[in-house]
């Protein structure tokens, strides 16, 4: 089937993004019912082929029908309040100022402002979430709810989920008598494809979700063209956990258990997997880590996506192995020729961490570094000193709040979500979500990747002076 897939050629692409622009023009002049009734159209084809869908996937990704499943569900539930954006047009988000025309020193005119859609939107998708960040999901939805057409560029690790995606969205649009060009998927192992998408002049706006090295280079292509243009991607970081005295005296197998088992959901593959454990030397911190030295070695391990997150894993472990300490490792491990990884804990001091940079690396997959601080000194010392991530967490007892009082403000300056006494995996699609953070976790923290407002990175203000109020 691999030949279904071959990479686009340049001609390939310039004709979709001229597709999609040719499209714009007419799509964002719809009505919201028109774009929602499109939307619509697409959740009840990915529910009509549900069993296809996650049969293709869990065949390419290894992730699990259960986990697949409920991804799927998601997915379909999101699009379902991205067809209700459409219809309320909440997300023109109006302002206006009546005219002052007597006003002293000089008058007023009537100002009115609303979003406007940017245009033709590339998407180029997660590995880890073959569903919900991919060819449908947030990035999709959201541009399409607002009037933007949208080019997906599929992964090349599970083209044939993202074919059955594409064609699903395809059949809805001819469904629903959207322009041509409404929406596209072009597939390319090579990176000449991704390059070129986000090159050429047609493409307003792009979503990626990704590396750090992949996202930083397609950020810089972003910004050097001759009309820059909004690159908003997220790129995994390190969520650390700062567990505090009381916490730990309070909770240690609690705040253990629940800690091995984020580090290990889903084989460590999420964005959000907490990478790092902050804690102070103590008693209670011997203990804490004794007690994870005997539930570790029970953990199986799990498979990853693909050979090539595999060796990422596999070298960004040799690293921490040569570095710090292995405090846990699975006695289980992986059979050869598999794509299993095993749970390994690692462990050393929080100026060891602060002054080696390749620490801060993410390991993507079942692995975690424990820090420990000598005194509160240091555990501030080393928050204000973190990189930006996604999330941060805060585990808190008795006797811990005003430590947390000062850790919190330092956290907000360097996440876009805070948990306080929970785990970090998983995150909710709803208004509230903020799933972003202060680089190298995004390249733009005041968006979110997932959740309602996720349109915001699809729209600018437009406004209006001197316009009729009903304009």
């Amino acid at each position: 089937m691999q030949e279904n897939f071959a990479d686009a050629t340049p001609e390939e692409i310039d004709l979709t993004l001229r597709e999609a622009e040719g499209a714009f023009h007419f799509f964002r002049k719809l009505p919201g019912e028109k774009r929602a009734d499109l939307l619509e159209a697409i959740a009840e084809g990915l529910e009509e082929n549900s069993d296809e869908i996650v049969a293709i996937a869990e065949d390419e990704t290894n992730l699990g029908l259960p986990r697949l499943k409920m991804e799927l569900g998601r997915t379909i539930g999101e699009t379902r309040h991205f067809a209700e954006l459409a219809r309320s047009n909440t997300w023109l988000e109006p302002r206006s100022d009546k005219a002052e025309p007597d006003r002293n020193p000089f008058p007023k005119p009537a100002l009115q402002s609303r979003n406007v859609p940017l245009g033709p939107v590339v998407v180029i998708g997660a590995c880890n979430f073959p569903i919900a960040i991919s060819v449908v999901g947030t990035d999709t939805m959201s541009a399409l709810a607002v009037g933007c057409p949208v080019i997906v560029k599929t992964h090349p690790r599970h083209p044939a989920t993202c074919a059955l995606l594409g064609k699903i969205v395809q059949e809805a649009t001819t469904k629903t008598k959207m322009p041509k060009g409404t929406f596209a998927i072009l597939h390319g192992e090579n990176h000449r494809v991704t390059r070129e998408l986000v090159q050429h002049g047609l493409t307003k706006a792009v979503a990626f979700t990704g590396s750090l090295k992949g996202g930083r280079a397609l950020a810089d292509i972003a910004n050097a063209r001759a009309e820059p243009i909004p690159f908003y991607a997220e790129m995994g970081s390190l969520n650390p956990l700062f567990v505090l005295p009381g916490a730990l005296a309070e909770r240690t197998e609690e705040i253990a258990e629940g800690y091995v088992d984020a580090v290990n959901l889903f084989a460590g593959q999420m964005c959000t997997k907490p990478g790092i454990l902050v804690a102070m030397e103590s008693q209670e911190l011997d203990s804490f880590l004794k007690y994870l030295n005997q539930i570790v070695p029970e953990r199986k391990p799990a498979p990853m996506l693909n050979a090539d997150v595999l060796s990422n894993f596999e070298a960004n472990v040799a690293t921490l192995a040569e570095k710090t300490k292995v405090l846990a490792y699975s006695k289980n491990p992986p059979e050869a020729q598999s794509k299993d990884a095993a749970c390994c804990l690692f462990r050393t001091d929080a100026s060891a961490f602060r002054n080696d940079p390749e620490l801060r690396t993410e390991a993507f997959g079942p692995a975690s570094l424990i820090l420990k601080a000598r005194n509160e000194q240091e555990l501030v010392t080393l928050a204000k000193e973190m990189e930006g991530s996604l999330t941060a967490s805060l585990h808190v007892g008795q006797g811990d709040e005003a430590l947390a009082k000062t850790l919190l403000p330092i956290l907000e300056s360097k996440v876009g979500r805070i948990l306080w006494n929970g785990f970090p995996p998983g995150v909710v699609p709803s208004p509230s979500t903020h799933h972003g953070g202060p680089w190298p976790a995004t390249t733009d923290s005041r968006h979110t990747s997932i959740g309602l407002y996720g349109y915001r990175r699809f729209v600018r203000q437009v406004c209006r002076q001197g316009f009729p109020d009903d304009d």
